[in-house]
């Protein structure tokens, strides 16, 4: 008898799941067939590698390690695949892309249209979501890879940080404040703030910021969608903190005016994240490249122009 890639590959999807109902699901397969890979690959190495409680399962001690060797031969294997694939030819193929409504004005719109002109035969689909839900779909395997907020070490994914970000506050134009002056939310008086709801994870970091600070609120909306806030904020008497990287095309002030928080500096960092026993492709590799290019650029500008 000897080890099989299949029975690597249902291990790693049963540890990551942390389910084998979830596990047959991501994988197209019975239960009753991943139960026996499972058990034959514990025969084989001699040892248990999953307990089966009520909630799922969990992994042994000898589970956890021999999860992190799986992931590592998986992940070698496909990038040979995606190397030997590449040889000699034009990127082809088809990637999906996971992004924040974050980069959906100064970023998204260069990058697509420089990509598609260097690499025509790529068919991209972007899925734009929040960083939850975009998380989820890289751990699945949906999309090749996303652009997002750190969060707490998640199974599945490999994490790779891109960018530094600076948190503003964004007002309509007809304010006293000059445009692009810091602005502290301790003494900014009572504010009437348009904030992400409180199952964004935006809206912990910036309850804890303004708590931290002092900050007077006078009443709150919940938006999630950032176009949607700007707009309203435009037009209203209502203010909001968005990252520097979606006001980027606002630096001029004649739309809106934006202050860069301080006392202390808000930031938000971004990390590329991919699942963890995949390579990225040739084409999602190039294309990553293109964006973390345009993210960084943009983040740069915003950090030169507010310095800490």
């Amino acid at each position: 008898m000897a080890m099989k890639l299949q029975q690597l590959r249902t291990f790693v999807a049963v540890y990551q799941e942390r389910s084998f109902t979830a596990a047959a699901k991501r994988i197209n397969a019975t239960q009753s067939g991943l139960s026996m890979q499972i058990k034959d690959l514990e025969e084989f190495l001699g040892v248990s590698l999953l307990i089966r409680n009520a909630g799922g399962v969990e992994p042994t001690s000898e589970g956890e390690r021999f999860y992190q060797r799986a992931a590592a031969v998986l992940r070698d294997l496909n990038n040979a695949e995606e190397e030997l694939r590449a040889i000699n030819n034009e990127l082809t193929g088809s990637i999906a892309v996971g992004v924040m409504p974050t980069f959906s004005r100064a970023v998204l719109p260069q990058v697509l249209n420089e990509f598609a002109e260097t690499h025509p035969y790529v068919n991209i689909r972007i899925i734009e979501a929040y960083s939850t839900v975009l998380t989820k779909s890289v751990i699945r395997g949906e999309i090749d890879f996303a652009i997002v907020p750190p969060e707490p070490v998640r199974n599945g994914i490999r994490v790779e940080k891109v960018a530094s970000d600076r948190e503003v506050l964004v007002t309509k134009t007809d304010t006293d404040r000059e445009n692009l002056t810091p602005i502290s939310l301790d003494s900014a008086g009572p504010l009437k703030l348009v904030l992400p709801s409180a199952g964004n994870s935006r809206r912990t970091s910036l309850d804890i910021y303004m708590s931290t600070v002092g900050a007077q609120v006078e009443a709150v909306i919940e938006l999630d969608g950032m176009m949607g806030t700007l707009d309203f904020v435009t037009h209203s008497e209502w203010v909001s903190i968005i990252p520097g990287a979606l006001c980027y095309p606002d630096l001029s002030g004649t739309t809106r005016k934006i202050h860069p928080l301080t006392d202390p500096i808000l930031s938000v960092d971004y990390v590329l994240i991919q699942p963890e026993t995949k390579a990225l492709s040739p084409a999602a590799r190039a294309f990553s490249e293109f964006l973390i290019k345009r993210i960084q650029t943009v983040c740069n500008d915003i950090q030169d122009l507010f310095p800490s």
